[in-house]
């Protein structure tokens, strides 16, 4: 791959789920107009003059972060690490920090993403086996440029590491490095090895997704969309995402249902395929995958 080519990837990083038919973006959200949040950060910055603490500190990074305001987040996640270098707080400052660099132009993105590599490296360092954070360290590593410090070696060794501690989490990883290398039928295999070991785990399909984070379960639902598997649990994952969705979410409700268009799609349930699709284009009418998918097979 040209370097040209490699600096694109960091674009789409965190909770950073690439695909090798589509690239998903993250939710925004638009807190400069959120009155709750406006009132909250006043009330906050008023206790932060008036008697500055850790304990302050942590509120206003807390209230940013799921706010995402990620400049402020960044800000007080590098205040509060001063004190408090917990793991967590370096895993929070990554995310932050690499969500940050998709809002900027790429020129001032390289900071940012300097600064998240730093800093989940440092939350891996502190919490070795933490599923979360090496997850976001090998999505990091893979996609960064080399010329950045990018090094898929080191990606792809630190996914044996997490198959080891969790096999389900360590398959699918495994997958997502062979998509980012266009090994299409490879990641495919891997993603189908890894739903077997859920059904196999797991009693039912909510217990996995009551016991795991929701980037996940919006993960298998788009690895089901995109790699046309044969398994209910892309469905049962994308309709319990939606469900229960909330403006904290990583990934957009109109996204959600297109790729539920796309899963009803080849399973050739065409009506519901474009009741859902009707769905992500009432969300979103200038959703351009979306548009394109409904064109194209004339839903």
């Amino acid at each position: 791959m040209s370097s040209s080519n490699s600096f694109l990837f960091f674009f789409i990083i965190i909770p950073l789920f690439i695909f090798s038919q589509d690239i998903t973006p993250f939710a925004t959200y638009d807190f400069h107009k959120d009155p709750i949040y406006k009132i909250k950060m006043v009330d906050l910055k008023k206790l932060e003059k008036n008697a500055p603490s850790i304990k302050t500190f942590s509120s206003i990074a807390d209230l940013s972060y799921y706010y995402k305001d990620w400049e402020v987040a960044i800000s007080y996640l590098e205040k509060i690490i001063v004190e408090n270098p917990s793991a967590e707080n370096y895993f929070k400052l990554a995310v932050a920090a690499a969500r940050k660099s998709l809002e900027v132009s790429r020129f001032f993105s390289i900071s940012y993403v300097l600064k998240a590599k730093k800093s989940i490296l440092n939350a891996h360092r502190l919490s070795p086996k933490n599923p979360r954070y090496l997850k976001l360290l090998i999505k990091l590593f893979a996609e960064i440029p080399e010329i950045l410090g990018g090094n898929k070696e080191f990606a792809k060794k630190k996914a044996e590491e997490l198959f080891i501690i969790d096999p389900i989490q360590g398959t699918i990883i495994k997958g997502y490095l062979n998509d980012i290398d266009k090994y299409l039928s490879a990641a495919k295999s891997k993603y189908e090895l890894a739903f077997y070991l859920i059904e196999k785990k797991y009693k039912s399909f909510d217990t996995f997704f009551e016991e795991n984070d929701r980037d996940l379960i919006f993960e298998i639902g788009n690895i089901v969309a995109n790699h046309e598997i044969s398994t209910d649990l892309g469905i049962s994952a994308l309709k319990f995402y939606a469900n229960s969705y909330d403006f904290m979410d990583n990934y957009p409700l109109a996204t959600v249902y297109y790729l539920l268009s796309r899963i009803y799609f080849f399973k050739q349930d065409l009506n519901i395929c474009s009741d859902y699709l009707a769905k992500a284009l009432k969300i979103n009418p200038k959703f351009q995958t979306a548009l394109v998918f409904q064109k194209k097979y004339k839903l």
